[in-house]
């Protein structure tokens, strides 16, 4: 089985997944050693088939491997996680590669060094909970401990100090509560202005303009963002004008698989709405962040609703990118959306879709 040498935040999960799937760890480091119980063996100092380190943003891994080796690593992510991303262009009909380019230049374009293949993996929300659960058999782990540790800095600092809180016996309850208290001030909250971080599969990321929240409810996830446009053009997908003076009302909930922005003019006159599907939204503390999966909902002032592009996103499914089962995850939540859509509720911006009122 393939040598595998595992580095950074997601370290000890990936290292028991692989193990489970029958890999071979080597040159470990000395926490893994340690939390899996690895002997001083000559065979820990093999030279590996595949390396794994963390992406620069923290988001998911770079691999570097053999083109056997990068299949296999592959082929075990698409059936462990619901929303992983695999990038790059496909270079047989299994694997994603792409060419080599500087990290600094966009931390979400896949690698590829000295003609050596390489994979850039996302982990999206769920499946840094499903990397938290798999932790979790190794040692105590913090709710939510991959996605606190894609955030950095004092917040990365802090899960570490939770989790010794944990090791040592404190209820874990008590240990979460304290962790959400000590770290609420460094999230946005009404007033604040964040960004709107949107991946495309692809790993090109887009900045959505800069926001104001005009509402959040925390404990329910429930947010409220509102945008004023200067310039014109076209809003994509509903293909309707876009004016200086109108607004956009965007709408979402934490956690959830879309994200829906109602558009208006200067005036208040109702243009339309595009609901995004993507991945699970995520709150860092600047910004929000998911990938867009390529389909969308319009609805439009006529009371006319269009799914579109559904054959973007399956195509870049069969290309590799995406694991076959996040189909049905999506095709059941457009249907969903679809049959709850009233187009006076979508013209009332005092009306949320996740809250009764604002």
């Amino acid at each position: 089985m393939y040598r595998v040498k595992i580095r950074g935040i997601y370290s000890t999960a990936l290292t028991r997944l692989l193990l489970d799937e029958g890999f071979r760890i080597v040159q470990p480091s000395a926490v893994i050693r340690e939390r899996f119980n690895f002997q001083n063996d000559a065979e820990f100092l093999e030279p590996p088939d595949l390396n794994i380190r963390d992406r620069m943003d923290r988001q998911g891994v770079y691999v570097t491997g053999s083109l056997d080796s990068l299949n296999l690593l592959a082929s075990v992510f698409r059936s462990t996680f619901d929303d992983v991303v695999i990038r790059g262009t496909p270079f047989t009909s299994q694997v994603i590669l792409g060419p080599y380019q500087e990290e600094h230049a966009n931390p979400n374009v896949p690698l590829r060094k000295g003609g050596e293949p390489s994979l850039n993996i996302e982990f999206p929300g769920l499946s840094k909970k499903k990397l938290d659960s798999i932790r979790r058999t190794v040692r105590p782990t913090l709710k939510g401990h991959h996605y606190y540790k894609a955030c950095g800095g004092r917040i990365a600092a802090l899960v570490e100090m939770a989790e010794k809180m944990l090791e040592e016996g404190c209820i874990e309850e008590e240990v979460e509560e304290l962790f959400r208290e000590t770290i609420r001030h460094m999230y946005p909250h009404v007033g604040s202005i964040i960004e709107i971080e949107h991946v495309k599969i692809d790993g090109y990321c887009f900045h959505l303009g800069i926001p104001r929240v005009v509402a959040f409810e925390e404990e329910n996830g429930y947010m409220r963002l509102r945008r004023t446009f200067k310039r014109s053009g076209i809003y994509d997908g509903l293909k309707v004008k876009k004016e200086p003076g109108d607004y956009a009302i965007t709408d979402l909930k934490l956690g959830d698989w879309s994200l829906r922005t109602r558009y208006f003019s200067e005036s208040g006159e109702y243009k339309g709405t595009y609901i995004n599907i993507n991945t699970p939204i995520e709150l860092y503390p600047r910004k929000i962040r998911y990938v867009d999966l390529e389909v969308d909902v319009c609805v439009w002032p006529d009371g006319r609703i269009a799914e579109v592009d559904m054959d973007k996103f399956q195509e870049k499914i069969q290309m590799g990118y995406l694991p076959e089962k996040i189909e049905s995850i999506v095709k059941e939540r457009i249907n969903s959306i679809i049959n709850f859509v009233s187009i006076d509720l979508e013209k009332d911006e005092t009306v949320c879709p996740y809250m009764k009122s604002l």
